[in-house]
This record gives C-alpha cells, sequence and structure tokens, in this order.
C-alpha cells in the first residue's frame, strides 16, 4: 500500500526535509497567502510534514493543528513550532478529531499521495464547519524554463526500469473532479512557481534524495540509478548559475452550508 511506504519514507526523510532547499515552504507560504485566512481562524495542516502551511498559517495568527503520518514529522513540528495549538500523529482517511471543528483544511502535496483520496475527503468534509474550506496543492508545470524540461523527461524515460509496486508514490488526481465529486462547491485553482537557487549539483541531487522523489530513486536498479545521477548532473553542468524552477497548482472548494 502506498500509506505503509509513504509513512515509512517520509518517517525517513524528517530530519532533512525541506532543510537543503526551501522548496515546500515557499509554495506554503504563496498558498496561505493565497487563501489569506484571517486571525483566529481554526486550521487543520493535513499531513503537515516540517510545517510549511503551518508556519505560514500560524505568522497571520492562525489556530493551527497539524496532523501527519509520519512521527518523525511530528517530533519536529512540534519542536519548531511550541505555538502551535496541536500536531498528532494521524492516517487522513480517518481523522480523530470532532465533527465541525475547523474553518479551513489545507493540505500541501499531500492528496495525490493517499490511498483513498475520496475517503480523506469525507473525513474532510466532517471536520470542517459549514461554508469551511477545503484547500491543497499539487505539482504543476512551470513557463518559460525549458532548461528543466531533462528532469521530469528522465523520470518519464527510467519508469519502465522500476518494478511494479514500487517507485513513485503519486497517483493520477483529477483535482477539480475529485472537489465536485466529494461535493464542495464554489471551485478556485490558481498557478504558482518559484525559482529556487542552487549552490551546485551535489545540492540539488541530494535535495531529489530528501522528499518523496526518494522513493523513486531508490527503487532503480542500481546501474540505472547511477546512470540516472549522472544524467542529471551533466544537464546541470551546462546551467551557470543553477536556478531550479519548479511549478505548483492551488485548489480550493467551500463545504456546504
Amino acid at each position: 500500500m502506498t500509506a505503509a511506504r509513504a509513512t515509512a519514507l517520509f518517517d525517513q526523510l524528517a530530519s532533512v526535509y525541506d532543510e537543503i532547499l526551501p522548496f515546500f515552504t515557499g509554495f506554503g507560504q504563496q498558498h496561505m497567502e493565497w487563501l489569506a485566512p484571517v486571525h483566529g481562524t481554526r486550521v487543520l495542516d493535513l499531513g503537515a510534514g516540517r510545517g510549511a502551511l503551518t508556519g505560514a498559517a500560524l505568522a497571520r495568527g492562525c489556530r493551527v493543528t497539524a496532523v501527519d503520518c509520519a512521527p518523525g514529522m511530528i517530533e519536529r513540528i512540534s519542536a519548531q513550532y511550541p505555538e502551535i495549538h496541536e500536531a498528532r500523529l494521524m492516517d487522513a482517511h480517518q481523522l480523530d478529531l470532532p465533527d465541525n471543528s475547523f474553518d479551513l483544511v489545507c493540505a500541501g502535496f499531500v492528496v495525490h499521495l493517499l490511498d483513498d483520496p475520496a475517503a480523506a475527503a469525507r473525513e474532510i468534509r466532517r471536520v470542517l464547519t459549514p461554508g469551511g474550506v477545503f484547500s491543497f496543492s499539487v505539482p504543476g508545470p512551470v513557463e518559460d524554463a525549458p532548461e528543466w524540461e531533462f528532469y521530469s523527461a528522465l523520470f518519464r524515460e527510467f519508469q519502465p526500469l522500476i518494478p511494479a509496486g514500487e517507485g513513485r508514490l503519486s497517483r493520477p488526481l483529477d483535482a477539480e473532479r475529485f472537489l465536485a465529486t466529494a461535493g464542495f462547491t464554489g471551485l478556485g485553482r490558481t498557478a504558482i512557481e518559484q525559482r529556487l537557487p542552487v549552490p551546485d549539483a551535489d545540492t540539488f541531487w541530494n535535495w531529489g534524495l530528501s522528499h518523496g522523489s526518494r522513493a523513486y530513486i531508490d527503487a532503480l536498479p542500481a546501474d540505472a540509478r547511477t546512470e540516472f545521477e549522472a544524467r542529471v548532473r551533466a544537464e546541470l553542468s551546462t546551467m551557470d548559475p543553477i536556478v531550479f524552477a519548479a511549478g505548483a497548482c492551488l485548489w480550493r472548494g467551500t463545504s456546504p452550508a
């Protein structure tokens, strides 16, 4: 099951997650700027990781509860954000939280990793107040960055070498249909991106090993992994400076009153 693999991986990565490049932090700040919750908003950060959304919500004076499936993430988010209302180990498919207890549920790069997004959506509807908002991010395209097309192309090229049931944790997600089927209304979407300066090829490669892509890289046969890394480094050697361009799509929907 994806959930078991994801829990084990993200627990393993908790000490380095979002430490090498501020990838999730940057997207979390933009995500919260788009949502613009007011002071005192009761926020649930679902699959909180190291707190990219939690930190941005706390900075706006929100009352934040953070949940994650990985013990290492919860340990670190609790230490980093002592002002958080609550940080708990929890399965997104079965939220041990009261009905109608949050004004905003947000999830950064989480929904497309879930075993059963529809079940999670039902739980999100349950814990949201009528008229509350559910918002999540998924990876998205980036404009005017042709030099980075090689990276996703490499993942596609090497995919056939990965044994079935291993590799990527993500699954295809029709975000609009997912929200509509779950009963959310007033759907909204926006695209965001960021450009992250990268000191050198070692930093970029280590960043790739510090988040969900690690599952894919580890699943490659040893010789293929060596070739994959060599080709990444070869492309990076043509860039001066190295500036990583990444995109995301933000979605939101309102729980019916």
